[in-house]
């Protein structure tokens, strides 16, 4: 893995805005390239593939030995998680943070219920590849596994209407939603989309505005928030299937991250984890989180980096710190999804702190 600067196409942000990306300007700078051996790619499919299969294990294991406190998931809410797990839910898509680490990749977190960043992995990173690296490949092939998931869903859940439901008000957001729902689309399903505010529900039924029952909903708003709102009390009794489904609410808990670490502590791409502090050099992180917020690194006992934030009510957990390395100043995270249960490609964010925030840069990579 090498960090490559290159000269930014002269009308990039042009072609950025007739893709549709209409992000902070400086969130995409085409300045930098970073580039694999097929070897790395190799490894970051198979790290991608067994967390996931360890990720599994470890909502398995909480269902098994009732950790529902550890995870504060409300007590209404647990029944109908452990149903959407045993009833086998379709899960659409999530996304494996990475470091990478003299060649393996080391698992931060799992971004499991409401990913971002994928508009620009799947898409923008694709187009730039074809015009700047055309003889190079990109291990990427999200646009086309998003397409084959939707069209596996449809065949489970055969619904007429698919809605798709985000805050609008949120360019990122509202980004992400417009083109899951495109893929959606393309897949041959009848789709529609709402704001969440447009959500309105009863004893019994989850509607829009109209009073249309969703059937099932994709919703990029995050289920510990939505469990605490008025509307989520319906979850224990309604009839709509969301996208996520229900059991992703567990694995996008950042206590499991100790569970993992605990069910397999000899996996290379596993860092130790604990609810209590570890000795030495760790980082504190909210069970609950966004963006990098309430984040502390601590080295030899010192504070390396933190950062602020409005989470950590619920508590933290202590993961063991790694060297992320830098390349020019900056340090990438791997973000590497995982769509319909397959490894089918990364996208790079990189930031001059360690703590990867909502202030990050998108980079592509290419295949040497």
């Amino acid at each position: 893995m090498i960090r490559l600067k290159i000269n930014p196409r002269s009308d990039y942000k042009q072609k950025l805005s007739d893709l549709g990306f209409e992000f902070n300007e400086n969130y995409w700078l085409e300045n930098a390239v970073y580039s694999f051996s097929s070897k790395e790619i190799e490894e970051i499919e198979k790290a991608t593939v067994e967390c996931y299969q360890m990720y599994c294990a470890a909502v398995q294991h909480v269902i098994d030995n009732n950790l529902w406190d550890k995870l504060h998931i409300p007590a209404e809410m647990i029944p109908v998680i452990v149903d959407s797990w045993n009833s086998d839910e379709l899960s659409l898509y999530g996304r494996f943070d990475f470091a990478f680490i003299n060649g393996v990749p080391k698992c931060l977190e799992f971004n499991a219920d409401t990913p971002t960043s994928l508009f620009e992995a799947a898409i923008v990173q694709w187009m730039w590849k074809e015009e700047v690296y055309p003889g190079n490949d990109q291990f990427n092939s999200i646009h086309e596994a998003l397409i084959q998931s939707w069209k596996d869903i449809h065949t489970q859940y055969q619904s007429d209407m698919y809605y798709f439901a985000c805050g609008k008000e949120n360019l990122e957001d509202h980004t992400t939603t417009a083109y899951i729902l495109s893929t959606a689309a393309e897949a041959g399903l009848n789709v529609t989309l709402m704001d969440v505010e447009e959500i309105h529900s009863n004893d019994e039924l989850f509607t829009d505005a109209d009073g249309n029952n969703l059937d099932v909903l994709f919703k990029l708003y995050p289920y510990e928030w939505m469990f605490n709102e008025e509307f989520g009390k319906t979850i224990p009794v309604c009839a709509t299937t969301f996208i996520e489904p229900l059991w992703k609410a567990v694995m996008s808990n950042k206590y499991l991250l100790t569970i993992v670490a605990k069910l397999f502590p000899n996996s290379p791409y596993v860092l130790k984890a604990s609810d209590q502090p570890l000795p030495g050099n760790y980082c504190k992180k909210p069970i609950f989180s966004r963006e990098g917020a309430n984040v502390t690194l601590v080295k030899n006992g010192e504070v390396l980096e933190e950062t602020e934030g409005e989470y950590g009510e619920e508590g933290f957990i202590f993961q063991e710190l790694v060297d992320i390395p830098s390349f020019d100043g900056m340090y990438p995270i791997l973000g590497s999804w995982v769509i319909g249960g397959e490894s089918c490609g990364f996208g790079i964010r990189e930031t001059s702190s360690r703590i990867t925030d909502n202030m990050s840069y998108f980079v592509p990579h290419i295949i040497q």
